[in-house]
């Protein structure tokens, strides 16, 4: 019986030793850190800050992106996420990954009840345009009261502002005072047909009051629009007095 009692003895004996030594280990597993918390900074070359700080969050990383800078601040990541970022952020910034950039070309025209129009006045491109509004409506005769020029980058918001003398009432020229924006601008699927996210032009337009005189009227056009390349488009009409303001707007992709 004693021998049996010492055999179990010796058979318990490693097996509480190894019982407690895996404890230990557990404990010392537990007291240990998941991982270092690092932060860096990325100065991107071609990618947009934002979208890749989007593709990013996929870590479980807390990134801030700065477009006007055009960085991407990852501020908490563990040692071996961080890693994976680094990979992930030299996969996307690639030359393809470049923002393209989009040019429009506002024209605005003023069809009136006056006949006419002093040679030259329309531009040579905007000819099969005055064609169509003639068919269109009764005005008897359209010039030219601006020209406004706006670039941008895709997915930016952009916006110009422009003061004219193509009015005269009387021996007065009063500036005709525009501003053109814009919330964004994309490009579709088909890479031919670009999308303007709402398009605002406010114009101030001097009309005679009596001869000679002249008050301010403030008109305005607001709209979502998808243009064709190199397409030139009516985007609307507003009435001013007795005539009417139409806003032409042209846009291409340039890189």
């Amino acid at each position: 019986m004693k021998r049996i009692l010492f055999a179990l003895l010796l058979i318990a004996l490693p097996l509480a030793a190894q019982e407690a030594q895996a404890k230990k280990d557990d404990q010392k597993s537990d007291a240990q850190p998941a991982g270092q918390r690092v932060q860096k900074l990325f100065l991107l070359k071609y990618a947009d800050p934002g979208k890749v700080a989007e593709l990013l969050r996929v870590f479980n990383a807390s990134v801030r992106p700065d477009s006007e800078m055009h960085a991407l601040a990852v501020e908490t990541a563990i040692g071996p996420s961080m890693a994976a970022i680094e990979e992930a952020i030299q996969r996307l910034d690639v030359p393809s990954a470049a923002s393209k950039n989009i040019e429009m070309t506002a024209y605005l025209l003023i069809g009136g009840e006056t006949a006419g129009t002093e040679p030259g006045a329309i531009p040579k491109e905007l000819d099969s345009v005055v064609a169509q509004l003639k068919n269109a409506f009764a005005f008897k005769s359209y010039r030219l009261m601006d020209i406004l020029a706006l670039r941008t980058r895709v997915g930016q918001s952009a916006s110009t502002n422009s003061s004219s003398r193509a009015t005269q009432i009387g021996t007065n020229t009063p500036p005709v005072r525009t501003q053109f924006r814009i919330a964004s601008a994309g490009i579709g699927s088909d890479e031919t047909t670009i999308r303007i996210d709402k398009l605002n032009l406010d114009s101030s337009i001097p009309v005679q009051s009596s001869p000679g005189q002249y008050t301010y009227t403030n008109v305005g056009l607001l709209a979502d629009v998808d243009i064709k390349q190199g397409q030139k488009v009516v985007i609307g009409r507003v009435s001013v007095a007795e005539s009417a303001l139409f806003l032409v707007l042209t846009a291409q992709v340039v890189n």
